[in-house]
């Protein structure tokens, strides 16, 4: 039996207009899912629904098997990390991780003894007599993780947690979650915008597009076969066109790429792919590549721009199939605005998504 089941959850903040709709999930236990996606996708609504601060419409939240659904906020045995840490500023760091377990009037030895080993597993045993005031950005986060985690909740929600931070610290936040909750085993939903954050911490990752699901699954899956335009989009395939389907061999289709055929892996929630169908074609700025000049191997462009990446060099190129976003190592050929090249395809890594209206 999964450890966190959401049935059928619909919340609406104005009538007939559903932020979720009959969203469902299953969570198992000590699993780490991340609700990933779009400002307004429904993401944060799910995880304050789940903590209560909400309540649905219609549906059923269900941890360990008892139903949360009507239950307060202060009845329910969850881990909460805010955007905004939320931490008391007239209290230490030990006072504000012990809130929780004084709260519900564990003994003083074992609120000592749980709050000095959370501070020991964030690292932050030599702060706890410091105010929130006099910690950096990234300790104060680690206060909120351990206050969240020292009462030993059946479910911690992280809603977008490391979003105040700088990106060295949130490289560093991200292990340190990731550590925490792996060590206490505890079930979490992570909520986050940034499709890197999700990749690297999540142990399943669901894709939310207004109130429903778009794809779940594994990181390796939902960055590298995402199966709709819309996931591909979201998990960074930025250069795309459309295509008409010439033929269609198993697992393979065929299109052309300028006067050449090329085939692809393709993808569709909906059916069978068919010869005629339109797809959309996706690729990443480094799965294709560009020669000096015209060439019979590639499609025939024009560079419009350049912008310098440190290790790379990122091209926009015009062709007369659509513009592309070209990556290219820095220390290789450099090529200047209107120069001819040629855009060569490394198929590979490129994919194919037919939508339900084309099938």
């Amino acid at each position: 039996m999964p450890h966190l089941e959401i049935h059928n959850l619909t919340v609406s903040y104005e009538k007939n207009q559903p932020t979720l709709k009959q969203f469902s999930l299953n969570v198992e236990q000590g699993e780490l899912v991340s609700l990933l996606g779009p400002s307004g996708c429904g993401k944060t609504t799910t995880l304050r629904s789940v903590a209560g601060f909400i309540r649905p419409d219609a549906g059923q939240i269900l941890i360990n098997g008892q139903d949360y659904t009507r239950l307060p906020p202060n009845q329910r045995d969850i881990g909460l990390v805010f955007q905004s840490y939320a931490l008391f500023p007239h209290l230490t760091v030990f006072h504000n991780v012990a809130f929780g377990l004084r709260m519900r009037r564990i003994p003083k030895e074992e609120v000592h003894n749980r709050v000095a080993n959370a501070l020991r597993m964030v690292g932050l045993e030599a702060f706890a007599d410091r105010r929130p005031a006099q910690l950096s950005g990234g300790q104060q986060q680690r206060v909120a993780l351990a206050r969240a985690t020292v009462i030993e909740p059946q479910v911690l929600l992280l809603d977008e947690p490391l979003s105040n931070l700088d990106a060295r610290l949130r490289v560093d936040m991200r292990q340190e979650i990731r550590r925490t909750q792996q060590q206490l085993g505890i079930t979490t939903l992570y909520v986050t915008h940034d499709q890197v954050e999700a990749m690297s911490i999540s142990d399943r990752v669901v894709v939310m597009n207004q109130g429903d699901i778009e794809q779940i699954g594994r990181p390796e899956s939902i960055f590298a076969a995402p199966e709709t335009a819309f996931v591909a989009d979201f998990m960074g395939f930025d250069n795309h066109f459309n295509a008409a389907v010439a033929s269609v061999r198993d697992s393979l289709l065929t299109v052309n790429w300028g006067d050449a055929p090329i085939e692809l892996p393709w993808r569709s929630k909906f059916g069978s792919a068919q010869a005629g169908a339109m797809a959309e074609i996706f690729f990443r700025a480094d799965s294709a590549s560009l020669l000096a000049g015209r060439d019979a191997s590639g499609l025939a462009g024009q560079v419009i721009l350049h912008t310098f990446h440190g290790n790379e060099v990122i091209y926009l190129v015009e062709t007369e199939v659509g513009e592309f976003s070209i990556m290219q190592d820095s220390d290789g050929e450099r090529f200047e605005s209107g120069a001819t090249v040629t855009v060569q395809a490394d198929t590979k890594k490129w994919i194919a998504i037919i939508e339900e209206s084309e099938l």
